[in-house]
């Protein structure tokens, strides 16, 4: 079923294999708008071995289901992958196998290999697979990418990006699952990859340090803070990355290229740039600068019965518009937005950090 495009006049049925993820009840909303809408969308239950999947479907109107319930169901043309990190690679191939298209939230599994498996079988299957990362969907990152690609900005060689984990989050236990890379030096720092790999590609080679300070914030947290240099054949990406942020939002995620002809710096939530141009492209000379919103919704809102550990998540929008991406894809066959060979890139990269860290800052080539 996931090789056909399903056409406009399907009624899509979604249904969820894992609700443990912090990120499944605001996708599970997309849907529930798309359907009050008036669009031909449904959700079509939730399975999860947690005792959290009651008072989950409970709050979200959802039928609780087996796994095999969903995966035999004609009905279900699309299955939203939002489990615990161990468990990812092996619903996400067990869905496309039984011929579901699949939402599988990132980082899509605990580490390289994992992610491998999961391209592999959407190869295999000819299945549609996108994974999750829907911080790519501000317009700050599609205005980002359209002036790197336009030359606006002339030759870029020098690139800054910072990230950070917000609320404490870096010391529960889902920045600790056991297999993963790292914890929000993998869980949470994956999405500043996916940004640096969208706009410039894989960088040949890296350096890194990633730190652990003794005695700063206890002993059970993976990671305090990261910098690293991914080395390109001309340019050079520093991206530095902080697990104790103080600010709630993703004020001060940013990227800025330096080209010799502009300077551009943008941050996806709020969704905001900034370019200096020196009036070569058409564009005159000085700073033009745009903000989405200057009062947007908080992204993380409250901790709730059915996500105790982490707030669920509050602003639509990038939920939104992720699932617009996804039907589009599912529906028409236009290309996937964020395809697992992607996601794939994204682990690639960050194990070599941990490797380059581990051999104190060695260059690793990818």
């Amino acid at each position: 079923m996931s090789k056909e495009n399903l056409g406009l006049n399907t009624t899509v049925g979604i249904a969820c294999l894992g609700i443990t993820h912090p990120h499944t009840s605001g996708r599970v909303r997309a849907v529930q708008r798309l359907a009050e809408m008036g669009q031909k969308v449904r959700m079509l239950g939730a399975a999860d071995e947690s005792p959290l999947l009651k008072p989950f479907c409970e709050a979200l109107g959802l039928q609780p289901r087996s796994k095999r319930e969903i995966l035999d169901d004609p009905d279900v043309h699309v299955v939203y992958v939002h489990s615990k990190s161990y468990e990812m690679a092996d619903l996400s191939i067990e869905a496309l196998e039984a011929g579901k298209a699949v939402l599988c939230e990132k980082p899509a599994g605990r580490n390289a290999a994992d992610v491998r498996r999961i391209a592999d079988a959407v190869e295999r299957t000819g299945g549609k697979l996108q994974v999750g990362y829907c911080w790519r969907y501000s317009p700050a990152v599609d205005k980002m990418q359209e002036v790197i690609q336009s030359g606006r900005l002339g030759k870029i060689m020098q690139v800054r990006a910072h990230g950070g984990c917000s609320h404490d989050e870096a010391d529960t236990n889902h920045m600790k699952q056991p297999g993963d890379i790292g914890g929000a030096m993998f869980v949470i720092s994956c999405h500043l990859f996916d940004r640096v790999i969208h706009h410039f590609g894989m960088p040949r080679s890296v350096n890194a340090r990633i730190t652990k300070f003794p005695g700063v914030m206890g002993p059970t947290s993976r990671e305090d803070a990261a910098g690293a240099v991914l080395n390109y054949e001309d340019k050079i990406v520093v991206v530095d990355f902080f697990s104790w942020d103080p600010l709630p939002w993703l004020e001060t995620w940013d990227i800025t290229a330096y080209g010799t002809d502009g300077v551009m710096s943008s941050r996806p939530s709020p969704s905001s740039y900034k370019i200096w141009d020196n009036g070569k492209h058409g564009h005159p000379e000085g700073w033009t600068e745009w903000s989405e919103n200057s009062f947007p919704i908080n992204w993380a809102s409250k901790k709730t019965i059915y996500s105790p550990e982490l707030a669920e998540i509050g602003n639509p929008v990038f939920f939104d518009r992720e699932l617009a991406s996804f039907m589009n894809s599912i529906r028409t066959g236009a290309p996937i937005s964020v395809p697992a060979t992607h996601a794939l890139k994204i682990s690639t990269l960050i194990e070599a950090l941990f490797t380059s860290s581990q051999q104190a800052g060695t260059e690793v080539t990818l």
